[in-house]
């Protein structure tokens, strides 16, 4: 059974609503990324459980110390595997890395976690964050543009942006690895792509019509390339639509 009902559609987008993050895995070999897993703050701590297609994932292995693919995990604080993910607040270059973000010190470890990706050198989990939809449908999300170094021009581009100014997405139907790939453009240049786990929410929204995508923020060049542009999206979804949630999103327990 879903481990959350079509009911808690209402969620909020500041720092400290994050409450919802989809656990993502990357095929060391062939780059192919699949959602394995929900991590969800809850009232008491926090809960993980996998996907049911985790089970039809081909070379996928149970996560450390979610040995059991049919078991809700909970805990009083925050998993091993997870917090190991957050950078130590107590180093000197922590309000650098919340800069970065676009996040405030009072950022939830989850807020944190869906923002940055929770990525770490060498391994194939990241952690991407449930867009938020109100209760009439109104929708938003922000997301960091991917791929920017692979784009020619893109760096040169970005590096004049200014926050709040319009871009454009344009399909990209001939992308080798999704054909449903999104790129994220302005003025004809191609400045990187929409999130892979995020294409099905970005066509429901732009498809609904009267969508808007903005610059949220511009990092400088000494950061990584994937955390050089973060956008918003603003829109709204059919009736009935919730990222991340139905029968494809189920849990195993």
């Amino acid at each position: 059974m879903a481990s959350s009902s079509q009911s808690s559609s209402l969620r909020t987008s500041g720092t400290a609503g994050t409450s919802r993050l989809l656990v993502a895995w990357q095929d060391p070999r062939t780059r192919a990324i699949a959602p394995i897993g929900v991590l969800e703050k809850t009232s008491d701590g926090f809960s993980f459980a996998y996907l049911r297609k985790v089970m039809d994932i081909p070379g996928f292995r149970p996560l450390l110390g979610f040995g059991d693919l049919e078991r809700r995990y909970r805990s009083s604080a925050l998993f091993p595997l997870f917090n190991q993910r957050l950078m130590d607040s107590r180093r000197p270059d922590y309000r650098r890395y919340l800069t970065v973000l676009g996040l405030s010190g009072g950022a939830s470890p989850m807020t944190v976690l869906g923002r940055s990706g929770g990525r770490r050198a060498g391994d194939s989990i990241f952690l991407v964050p449930e867009p938020c939809v109100e209760e009439d449908g109104r929708t938003s999300a922000a997301f960091f543009v991917h791929g920017s170094r692979h784009r020619p021009g893109a760096e040169s581009c970005i590096s004049v942006l200014h926050e709040g100014e319009l871009l454009d997405l344009r399909d990209d139907p001939s992308n080798p690895v999704n054909q449903r790939a999104l790129l994220v453009t302005r003025e004809g240049t191609e400045l990187g792509w929409v999130p892979d786990l995020l294409l099905d929410y970005v066509h429901h929204v732009r498809d609904a019509g009267a969508m808007t995508i903005r610059v949220a923020q511009v990092n400088g060049s000494d950061v990584p390339p994937n955390l050089r542009l973060r956008v918003r999206l603003h829109g709204s979804v059919p009736c009935g639509y919730l990222p991340f949630r139905g029968e494809d999103w189920a849990t195993t327990a």
